[in-house]
Protein backbone atom coordinates (compact mmCIF):
# COMPACT_ATOMS: atom_id res chain seq x y z
CA UNK A 1 0.00 0.00 0.00
CA UNK A 2 1.47 3.58 -0.68
CA UNK A 3 -0.21 6.56 0.22
CA UNK A 4 -0.14 9.90 -1.66
CA UNK A 5 -0.25 12.97 -1.03
CA UNK A 6 -2.50 15.05 -3.29
CA UNK A 7 -2.01 18.81 -3.71
CA UNK A 8 -6.05 19.06 -3.26
CA UNK A 9 -7.13 20.19 -0.01
CA UNK A 10 -10.46 19.29 1.79
CA UNK A 11 -12.18 22.25 3.18
CA UNK A 12 -15.11 24.18 4.51
CA UNK A 13 -15.84 26.98 2.88
CA UNK A 14 -18.07 30.42 3.96
CA UNK A 15 -19.30 32.84 1.78
CA UNK A 16 -18.75 36.75 2.19
CA UNK A 17 -22.07 37.26 0.46
CA UNK A 18 -23.62 35.79 3.30
CA UNK A 19 -23.63 38.88 5.81
CA UNK A 20 -23.65 36.82 9.09
CA UNK A 21 -19.61 35.84 7.46
CA UNK A 22 -18.83 39.53 6.80
CA UNK A 23 -18.21 39.73 10.16
CA UNK A 24 -15.03 38.63 11.58
CA UNK A 25 -15.89 37.30 14.93
CA UNK A 26 -18.83 35.28 13.18
CA UNK A 27 -15.52 33.51 10.63
CA UNK A 28 -13.87 33.02 13.89
CA UNK A 29 -16.47 31.11 15.55
CA UNK A 30 -17.37 28.88 13.09
CA UNK A 31 -13.82 27.85 12.62
CA UNK A 32 -13.39 27.47 16.33
CA UNK A 33 -16.55 24.75 15.48
CA UNK A 34 -14.72 22.50 13.13
CA UNK A 35 -13.73 19.56 15.10
CA UNK A 36 -10.28 19.26 13.29
CA UNK A 37 -9.26 16.27 15.36
CA UNK A 38 -12.16 14.15 15.30
CA UNK A 39 -13.03 14.67 11.54
CA UNK A 40 -9.38 13.53 10.62
CA UNK A 41 -9.30 10.85 13.31
CA UNK A 42 -12.35 9.49 12.24
CA UNK A 43 -13.10 10.33 9.09
CA UNK A 44 -10.41 11.16 6.68
CA UNK A 45 -8.22 7.76 7.51
CA UNK A 46 -7.51 7.05 3.61
CA UNK A 47 -9.12 10.40 2.41
CA UNK A 48 -6.51 12.44 3.63
CA UNK A 49 -4.14 13.98 6.17
CA UNK A 50 -4.51 17.17 8.60
CA UNK A 51 -3.74 20.12 7.54
CA UNK A 52 -5.18 23.06 8.48
CA UNK A 53 -2.84 26.00 5.87
CA UNK A 54 -3.58 26.40 2.35
CA UNK A 55 -0.39 25.37 1.65
CA UNK A 56 0.42 21.42 0.46
CA UNK A 57 2.33 19.32 3.13
CA UNK A 58 6.10 19.24 2.65
CA UNK A 59 6.62 22.55 1.00
CA UNK A 60 9.15 24.34 2.14
CA UNK A 61 7.24 27.68 2.12
CA UNK A 62 4.50 26.30 4.58
CA UNK A 63 4.18 27.01 8.20
CA UNK A 64 3.37 24.69 10.77
CA UNK A 65 -0.59 24.14 11.39
CA UNK A 66 -1.59 26.77 13.57
CA UNK A 67 -3.39 24.53 15.97
CA UNK A 68 -7.14 25.08 15.08
CA UNK A 69 -9.29 22.71 17.78
CA UNK A 70 -12.69 22.59 18.65
CA UNK A 71 -13.60 24.89 21.35
CA UNK A 72 -17.63 25.34 21.84
CA UNK A 73 -16.79 28.28 24.81
CA UNK A 74 -14.65 30.36 22.82
CA UNK A 75 -17.24 30.60 19.62
CA UNK A 76 -20.29 31.51 22.50
CA UNK A 77 -18.05 34.25 23.31
CA UNK A 78 -17.35 35.55 19.44
CA UNK A 79 -20.92 34.95 18.90
CA UNK A 80 -22.29 37.05 21.60
CA UNK A 81 -19.75 39.97 20.87
CA UNK A 82 -21.06 39.81 16.90
CA UNK A 83 -24.79 39.85 18.49
CA UNK A 84 -25.46 36.26 18.37
CA UNK A 85 -25.69 35.47 21.86
CA UNK A 86 -28.53 32.00 20.55
CA UNK A 87 -26.88 31.21 17.81
CA UNK A 88 -28.38 31.68 14.16
CA UNK A 89 -30.05 29.19 11.04
CA UNK A 90 -27.72 28.36 7.97
CA UNK A 91 -27.56 26.16 5.44
CA UNK A 92 -24.48 23.60 4.72
CA UNK A 93 -24.20 22.48 1.08
CA UNK A 94 -22.17 18.99 0.33
CA UNK A 95 -21.75 16.42 -1.52
CA UNK A 96 -23.55 12.86 -1.21
CA UNK A 97 -20.29 10.98 -1.55
CA UNK A 98 -18.05 10.40 1.57
CA UNK A 99 -16.17 11.54 3.01
CA UNK A 100 -17.86 14.77 1.66
CA UNK A 101 -20.89 14.43 3.86
CA UNK A 102 -19.22 13.11 7.06
CA UNK A 103 -17.12 16.30 7.28
CA UNK A 104 -20.77 17.94 7.12
CA UNK A 105 -22.60 16.50 9.57
CA UNK A 106 -19.64 16.45 11.82
CA UNK A 107 -19.83 20.41 11.33
CA UNK A 108 -23.50 20.17 11.49
CA UNK A 109 -23.17 18.82 15.16
CA UNK A 110 -20.49 21.29 16.49
CA UNK A 111 -22.32 24.21 15.32
CA UNK A 112 -25.17 23.12 17.30
CA UNK A 113 -23.59 23.13 20.37
CA UNK A 114 -22.94 26.93 19.58
CA UNK A 115 -26.76 27.19 19.08
CA UNK A 116 -26.05 27.52 15.02
CA UNK A 117 -28.87 25.91 13.31
CA UNK A 118 -27.74 23.86 9.87
CA UNK A 119 -29.56 21.81 7.74
CA UNK A 120 -27.50 20.17 5.01
CA UNK A 121 -28.01 20.29 1.53
CA UNK A 122 -26.91 17.93 -0.66
CA UNK A 123 -26.63 17.64 -4.32
CA UNK A 124 -24.61 16.66 -7.53
CA UNK A 125 -20.69 17.98 -7.99
CA UNK A 126 -22.20 20.72 -10.51
CA UNK A 127 -25.49 21.33 -7.76
CA UNK A 128 -23.10 21.98 -5.13
CA UNK A 129 -19.77 23.47 -7.34
CA UNK A 130 -22.57 25.55 -9.31
CA UNK A 131 -23.54 27.03 -6.45
CA UNK A 132 -20.43 27.91 -5.06
CA UNK A 133 -19.14 28.86 -8.75
CA UNK A 134 -22.53 31.60 -8.95
CA UNK A 135 -21.74 32.43 -5.01
CA UNK A 136 -25.05 31.22 -4.06
CA UNK A 137 -24.31 29.12 -0.91
CA UNK A 138 -24.02 29.90 2.89
CA UNK A 139 -21.31 27.16 4.14
CA UNK A 140 -20.22 24.20 1.74
CA UNK A 141 -17.99 21.28 1.50
CA UNK A 142 -15.57 21.48 -0.93
CA UNK A 143 -12.59 20.38 -2.34
CA UNK A 144 -9.44 21.93 -4.25
CA UNK A 145 -6.38 23.70 -4.90
CA UNK A 146 -3.12 22.10 -5.83
CA UNK A 147 -1.84 21.70 -9.24
CA UNK A 148 0.39 20.17 -11.42
CA UNK A 149 3.20 21.56 -9.63
CA UNK A 150 4.05 21.38 -6.06
CA UNK A 151 4.62 24.91 -5.40
CA UNK A 152 3.13 27.16 -3.18
CA UNK A 153 1.68 29.53 -6.09
CA UNK A 154 -0.38 26.90 -7.10
CA UNK A 155 -2.40 26.58 -3.90
CA UNK A 156 -2.66 30.35 -3.12
CA UNK A 157 -3.96 31.37 -6.98
CA UNK A 158 -6.28 28.53 -6.46
CA UNK A 159 -7.97 28.86 -3.24
CA UNK A 160 -6.81 32.75 -1.81
CA UNK A 161 -6.04 34.93 -4.94
CA UNK A 162 -9.32 37.19 -6.07
CA UNK A 163 -8.14 39.88 -9.13
CA UNK A 164 -11.42 41.31 -8.73
CA UNK A 165 -14.33 40.96 -6.65
CA UNK A 166 -16.85 42.46 -8.65
CA UNK A 167 -20.15 40.01 -9.33
CA UNK A 168 -19.82 41.04 -12.81
CA UNK A 169 -16.51 39.63 -13.00
CA UNK A 170 -17.28 35.87 -13.35
CA UNK A 171 -14.08 34.82 -12.22
CA UNK A 172 -15.54 31.62 -11.03
CA UNK A 173 -11.89 29.60 -11.73
CA UNK A 174 -10.80 31.74 -8.56
CA UNK A 175 -12.01 30.07 -5.47
CA UNK A 176 -11.09 33.36 -3.52
CA UNK A 177 -13.92 35.15 -5.85
CA UNK A 178 -16.23 32.01 -5.18
CA UNK A 179 -15.89 33.06 -1.33
CA UNK A 180 -16.02 37.23 -2.27
CA UNK A 181 -13.09 36.84 0.34
CA UNK A 182 -11.07 40.26 -1.50
CA UNK A 183 -7.89 41.34 0.36
CA UNK A 184 -5.80 43.69 -1.72
CA UNK A 185 -2.20 42.92 0.66
CA UNK A 186 -2.64 39.06 0.66
CA UNK A 187 -3.26 39.39 -3.73
CA UNK A 188 -0.35 41.63 -3.96
CA UNK A 189 1.72 39.69 -1.95
CA UNK A 190 0.93 36.52 -4.06
CA UNK A 191 1.71 38.33 -7.09
CA UNK A 192 5.18 39.65 -5.91
CA UNK A 193 6.41 36.17 -4.44
CA UNK A 194 5.66 34.43 -8.04
CA UNK A 195 7.81 37.35 -9.38
CA UNK A 196 10.41 36.78 -6.65
CA UNK A 197 14.11 35.47 -7.91
CA UNK A 198 15.35 35.76 -4.34
CA UNK A 199 14.72 32.15 -2.28
CA UNK A 200 14.83 33.86 0.92
CA UNK A 201 12.22 36.75 -0.13
CA UNK A 202 9.89 34.71 -1.74
CA UNK A 203 9.99 32.14 1.59
CA UNK A 204 9.23 35.03 3.25
CA UNK A 205 6.52 36.47 1.28
CA UNK A 206 4.56 33.14 0.96
CA UNK A 207 4.98 33.02 4.89
CA UNK A 208 3.49 36.82 5.32
CA UNK A 209 0.43 35.53 3.45
CA UNK A 210 -0.45 32.19 5.23
CA UNK A 211 -0.11 34.70 8.38
CA UNK A 212 -2.22 37.46 6.96
CA UNK A 213 -4.95 34.54 5.97
CA UNK A 214 -4.90 32.88 9.53
CA UNK A 215 -5.01 36.62 10.91
CA UNK A 216 -7.99 37.75 8.59
CA UNK A 217 -9.60 34.76 9.20
CA UNK A 218 -10.34 33.50 5.35
CA UNK A 219 -13.47 31.64 4.23
CA UNK A 220 -12.20 28.80 2.73
CA UNK A 221 -10.80 26.51 6.26
CA UNK A 222 -8.43 23.99 4.78
CA UNK A 223 -9.05 20.54 7.02
CA UNK A 224 -7.08 17.92 5.47
CA UNK A 225 -5.26 17.28 2.55
CA UNK A 226 -6.29 14.50 0.02
CA UNK A 227 -4.57 11.34 -0.21
CA UNK A 228 -4.66 8.60 -2.77
CA UNK A 229 -4.18 4.74 -1.42
CA UNK A 230 -2.57 2.98 -4.06
CA UNK A 231 -2.57 -1.23 -4.09
CA UNK A 232 0.73 -2.14 -5.34
CA UNK A 233 1.65 -6.31 -6.08
CA UNK A 234 4.45 -7.18 -4.30
CA UNK A 235 6.09 -7.94 -7.72
CA UNK A 236 6.09 -4.35 -9.09
CA UNK A 237 9.10 -2.05 -9.14
CA UNK A 238 9.74 1.98 -9.37
CA UNK A 239 5.88 2.52 -9.09
CA UNK A 240 6.22 6.17 -7.74
CA UNK A 241 2.55 8.13 -7.58
CA UNK A 242 2.61 11.67 -8.23
CA UNK A 243 1.14 14.55 -6.18
CA UNK A 244 -0.71 15.51 -9.40
CA UNK A 245 -2.19 11.89 -10.85
CA UNK A 246 0.17 12.52 -13.30
CA UNK A 247 2.40 9.34 -12.51
CA UNK A 248 4.54 8.59 -15.17
CA UNK A 249 4.97 4.11 -16.02
CA UNK A 250 7.90 4.17 -18.28
CA UNK A 251 10.01 2.99 -15.66
CA UNK A 252 7.75 1.04 -13.96
CA UNK A 253 8.08 -3.00 -14.33
CA UNK A 254 7.23 -6.47 -13.17
CA UNK A 255 9.80 -8.57 -11.03
CA UNK A 256 9.42 -12.32 -10.67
Amino acid sequence: MQTIPRGTLYYIALSMEQPLFQDIRVRKAIRALIDYQGINSVVMPHYGLINQRPLQLGLAARLDDPGYALNVAEAKRLLAEAGHPNGFKITIRSLTDSPFINIATSLQSTLAQAGIQASIITGTGNQIYGAMRDQRFDILVGRGGGGAERHPHSSLRALIYNPDNREEARLSNFQGWRTSFYNAEINQLIEQAERERDASKQLADYQRIQTLYDQKAGPIMPISQMTDEVVIHADVRNYLGHSAATTRLRDVYKQR
